[in-house]
């Protein structure tokens, strides 16, 4: 469940979504062994602004990712770029949660991405 204080920062209203991402770590200030580093995951979440992930890999805010989301409803896929806004370990141990940002940049499709949202 979000904390309070995370519903008041997001700017876009979010989907309950469960689709397919594979993220490469672009940069990790805190783990730079990960940077290279591809995992799959899935959304619990998406919006026109950003995304929430599932993920066994600990990853931790400040981190730049690189993004590849399938939207098997719209039949597509989508190359994003974000930043990890914050991180949590769930009940789960060794399942983590992270809240990333999509940034705006070459090659990241937003324009198509934010669409699915109109």
């Amino acid at each position: 469940m979000p904390m309070p204080e995370e519903e008041e920062r997001r700017s876009a209203t979010r989907l309950l979504r469960d689709e397919n991402v594979v993220v490469k770590i672009l940069a990790a200030p805190d783990r730079p062994e990960l940077v290279g580093t591809e995992v799959e995951c899935s959304t619990v979440d998406v919006s026109a602004t950003g995304l929430r992930l599932l993920l066994e890999t600990a990853i931790a805010a400040g981190s730049r990712l690189g993004l590849e989301v399938d939207v098997t409803e719209q039949g597509g896929r989508y190359f994003l770029g974000g930043e990890v806004m914050w991180s949590r370990e769930t009940e789960a141990a060794g399942i983590y949660l992270i809240g990333v940002q999509l940034l705006e940049g070459n090659g990241f499709e937003m324009e198509g991405w934010s669409r699915l949202f109109l």
